[in-house]
């Protein structure tokens, strides 16, 4: 329900019964959600009355009339009627024809007043409103009668309120009779009708409502929409403020394919501890013929200022339920679901955890997945200090003790215990910069199982291993700059060469398993990084010196940077020896070369560009180009190509394009194309347009994206947003954020 204008009207009463009895005491009232009305000066303070008349009549402890032009000021506050009579003896209060009460842009306007001040007992009628808040948004209406039924109560019949302009009554909420307790914060409305375009669309018999900003049980907006997979659906939350501290919702949902689902969300929040317990149940799934569910737990726990811990748990029915029943396509593609506990301890300048972590794994049949280990549990101990106060000799220590477990008897299981400290030694001054670091890593396996991935009836190898490295690396770099003009303006341009040498001897891993570990990609930081593998189970040989230089153009009026570019390669001095299953040797004495560069070319273009290229096989082996061109809010298009060659990696070509552009005042389009050239198939599409007439949006949006390697989703969102109201039909905003970079809401774009 909306409160902040319809509840205003009431004030003029309460400014009235301050103005003519002077009291001194503050007023009684506030207006809420309408800056320019609430009082700026504190309650202690007592500021006097002007009052101004053609003619003032009275006499001692009898009745007071003013007549003509009455006009009542305080501060910034002003009313205005043709006449003002005040009798001492009933304590009664009258003024008419025209009340008129007004600060700023806001304006309260009345018929007949009659109020009975000490009671607060009166009514006064042919109320209208025009209200502004603090960001300048309308909001009027009116009400044939205002009763006073006590201080801070308060009844309207026949009231009205709208965010559109005078004279554009595109949509109008009624109600017949509305009830305000300020003394318990509550209010309640009788035959609530919403009309848009004149034409009744929502409808109800009965509503209450929160005065403030306190959570109030209660119905929430409804939502509906339509997709493939679900077909018409409608859901209608129900909302309960349990305590300050809890709440719960629930949401019946119907979908006219598949059939009724019943969900709820408890929600906690204490000072040492908060969390979430959501449920659904599909009873019946008609589509499916079976019952399906979800249960999610996630619970944080601080139990002192060091210790702490939380729980996560997760788990639905079967391996299709988000791609068949999620309503948000983000989560339409999950795979793995975690189960995870975990207890923490900060030590300062140390920190100690542990862990049990599981995962539910959903498999596509076209596109199965390997599920990945449960680590049950896993020790970690992470720190990092300075030794010495002369020198900034600084210690980084990460410690690890694991047992891994697989229910896939072709893997291997066991305990793993890792240690890495490092010892490093950052040098630097305004041009240059030297860091020489010195690290050892012990790991010791302790396993049930090791058996040959290309034949597990056999052992890879022994069941108690052991991997000691020491690990030399010296990082290095320039500053230099110089001053330059290009297209006649004046720049600072930087060179910034890097050098970084890691030096690591070779040590036989192949018989040790793999557990956690991958490959990483190759990109600039990883260039600067010692080992080329995530995961503790595989550590580089590595005599292997990286060169990188960047290069960067800075305004030299405003340092803004127009340009940055970076190029960089890794050189080998030595053959690899040490590589995952699987995984081809490397060949040639240097890494891919890598090119990167991004730039504000113009105030609405900036371009970004990235290469990855095999200098001994003369190929491209990853590529990107992305533009971004923005004229202001809602003017916005996005270009993104990327291109993997397959010979290298699971091969990608695909063409992004996304965009929000005007297509005559108040509408906009909307869009994104996301097409694979490899596969010929959309990855995902969007379509939509979105008008805005001021006081209301309309929003419609149709989606087809692919959930996997043989399914796709489509739906379509349809929304009508009432400005200061409620939004009616499915929210596509976060699809829409989401999908377009850079994305505004219509009505937060100044429209010319």
């Amino acid at each position: 329900m909306p409160r902040r204008a319809l509840f205003a009207p009431l004030f003029v009463a309460a400014f009235l019964h301050e103005a003519v009895a002077q009291t001194g005491e503050p007023p009684a009232l506030s207006l809420r959600g309408a800056a320019q009305l609430g009082s700026s000066v504190p309650a202690a303070v007592t500021l006097p009355y002007h009052l101004e008349a053609e003619r003032l009549e009275g006499r001692r402890d009898g009745p007071i009339v003013a007549q003509g032009e009455v006009r009542i000021r305080r501060a910034d506050d002003q009313i205005t009627a043709d006449w003002v009579r005040y009798d001492p003896g009933s304590d009664t209060l009258e003024a008419g024809e025209r009340v008129v009460f007004s600060r700023g842009r806001d304006r309260i306007e009345g018929g007949q007043l009659r109020l009975r001040l000490t009671d607060r007992l009166g009514r006064i009628e042919a109320v209208r409103y025009t209200l502004y808040d603090e960001a300048g948004r309308l909001a009027r209406g009116e009400a044939e009668v205002i009763h006073f039924q006590g201080r801070d109560r308060y009844q309207l019949e026949q009231a009205t309120y709208t965010t559109c302009a005078v004279g554009q009554e595109d949509w109008v909420l009624k109600t017949q009779a509305l009830n305000l307790d300020y003394t318990r914060s509550l209010g309640n409305a009788r035959q609530v009708e919403v009309r848009f375009l004149d034409t009744p669309i929502l409808y109800a018999p009965w509503l209450d409502f929160s005065l403030d900003d306190r959570r109030k049980s209660g119905f929430l907006t409804p939502s509906f929409g339509v997709s493939d997979q679900r077909g018409l659906e409608f859901a209608t939350p129900w909302y309960w403020n349990i305590a300050p501290e809890r709440d719960a919702t629930f949401y019946p949902r119907f979908m006219s394919r598949r059939g009724l689902q019943l969900g709820g969300e408890y929600r906690y929040l204490a000072r040492h501890y908060s969390g979430d317990l959501g449920v659904e149940v599909l009873p019946d799934d008609r589509v499916a013929d079976r019952t399906r569910y979800r249960g999610l737990f996630h619970h944080t726990h601080r139990f002192d200022p060091r210790w702490s811990g939380s729980l996560h748990y997760e788990r639905v029915s079967d391996d299709r339920y988000f791609a068949d029943l999620a309503s948000q396509v983000r989560e339409t593609s999950r795979v793995n679901l975690l189960r995870e506990g975990t207890l923490r301890y900060d030590g300062g300048w140390w920190q100690v955890s542990g862990r049990l972590q599981s995962y539910q794994t959903l498999q596509d049949p076209a596109a199965p997945v390997t599920p990945p280990y449960r680590r049950l549990p896993q020790l970690l101990l992470a720190g990092s200090r300075i030794l010495t106060s002369s020198l900034p000799l600084q210690l980084d220590l990460q410690a690890e003790a694991v047992r891994f477990d697989h229910p896939d008897s072709a893997k291997a299981v066991g305990s793993r215990l890792d240690l890495h400290p490092r010892l490093s030694l950052p040098l630097s001054t305004p041009y240059a910069f030297v860091t020489p670091r010195l690290a050892w890593r012990y790991t010791r396996y302790d396993l049930d199982r090791n058996p040959d991935p290309t034949n597990p009836s056999l052992p890879l190898g022994p069941l108690d291993q052991t991997r000691s490295l020491p690990i030399l690396s010296l990082d290095s770099g320039l500053f230099l700059e110089r001053d330059g003009e290009y297209f006649g303006r004046g720049f600072l341009q930087t060179l910034e060469p890097r050098l970084y040498y890691v030096h690591i001897p070779y040590k036989d891993q192949s018989r040790l398993p793999v557990f956690d570990t991958a490959l990483r990609d190759l990109s600039l930081d990883q260039l600067f990084s010692e080992n080329q593998y995530s995961g503790v189970d595989r550590v580089n040989d590595a005599r292997q010196l990286t060169l990188a230089v960047t290069t960067r153009w800075l305004e030299g009026t405003t340092g803004f940077e127009r340009l940055q570019a970076t190029v960089g390669q890794r050189f080998y001095f030595s053959d690899q020896r040490v590589y995952l299953p699987g995984q081809p040797q490397r060949g040639g004495d240097s890494s891919d070369l890598l090119l990167q560069a991004t730039g504000q070319i113009t105030d609405r273009w900036r371009l970004s560009a990235g290469l990855q290229f095999n200098t001994d096989a003369g190929e491209t082996v990853k590529a990107h180009l992305g533009g971004h061109y923005r004229a202001g809010p809602g003017r916005i298009l996005n270009l993104d190509y990327r291109f993997i060659n397959d010979r290298y990696a699971a091969g990608l070509d695909q063409l992004d394009v996304s965009w929000q552009w005007p297509l005559k005042p108040k509408w906009y389009g909307l869009g994104r194309i996301n097409y694979s050239f490899q596969e010929s198939r959309l990855v995902e599409g969007l379509i939509g347009v979105e008008h805005n007439a001021g006081c209301w949006s309309l929003r419609g949006v149709a989606q087809r994206i692919a959930v996997s390697a043989a399914n796709v989703s489509s739906a379509f969102y349809v929304q009508l947003e009432l400005r200061g109201l409620t939004a009616l039909g499915p929210n596509p905003l976060e699809v829409l954020r989401r999908s377009i970079t850079g994305y505004t809401k219509s009505d937060e774009i100044d429209l010319p």
